[in-house]
This record gives structure tokens, C-alpha cells and sequence, in this order.
């Protein structure tokens, strides 16, 4: 069977439909989890760790500034508490950044 093509068609693919429109989804879902949700899930991290160090080295001043053991422990039990409280917010934080790429929208108020 023989056929001929003006040059104007566009070749589609057996199953998979119109290849440019393929391509484009393609490459923004590349772009999404490959070069926004990296640069996004860094950026956040670096964020959490600079207020994570300014944390302790509050808490190092006050541990400075303590007049007796109970203090000292109070602090200390304070500094871990919110400390666990911190980390799971950002946990928190993260796996949202990662669905709000994964799934745009998810989540968001109609």
C-alpha cells in the first residue's frame, strides 16, 4: 500500500496521540520534579537549618545564663520539645511542597 504526505500532516503516533503534545507534558513534568521540586525542597531546607542553628545557639546563651541544675533542665526539656515541634513542622512542610508539584492544587480552597 502506498501513500503520500504533503509535509503538512502531523505524524502521529500509534496510541499515544498528538507526539507534541506528548513531548510538552513530558518535559513540564521533567521540569517539575526534576529542576523546581529539587530547587524548592533545597531552598527550603537550607531555610530550616539556618533557623535551626540560630535556635541553638540561642539556647547555648541561655544555658550560659543559668543559675542551678533545675534550670538548667527546664531549658533543656523546653529546647527539646520545641525542637521535635520544629522538625515535624517541617516534615510537614516538605511533603506539602512535594504534593503541591505532584498534584497542583491539591488542597487548595475552591
Amino acid at each position: 500500500m502506498h501513500s503520500r504526505t504533503t509535509g503538512t500532516e502531523t505524524p502521529r503516533t500509534s496510541g499515544f496521540g498528538d507526539m507534541s503534545t506528548l513531548l510538552t507534558t513530558e518535559t513540564k513534568l521533567w521540569r517539575s520534579f526534576g529542576v523546581d521540586l529539587p530547587l524548592r525542597l533545597a531552598a527550603e531546607i537550607l531555610s530550616f537549618g539556618s533557623r535551626r542553628l540560630q535556635a541553638q545557639a540561642e539556647h547555648v546563651a541561655a544555658l550560659g545564663r543559668c543559675g542551678s541544675p533545675t534550670e538548667t533542665l527546664k531549658l533543656q526539656a523546653d529546647f527539646v520539645m520545641k525542637t521535635l515541634t520544629d522538625y515535624q513542622r517541617e516534615a510537614d512542610t516538605l511533603s506539602r511542597d512535594v504534593v503541591d508539584v505532584a498534584v497542583p492544587g491539591f488542597g487548595k480552597a475552591a
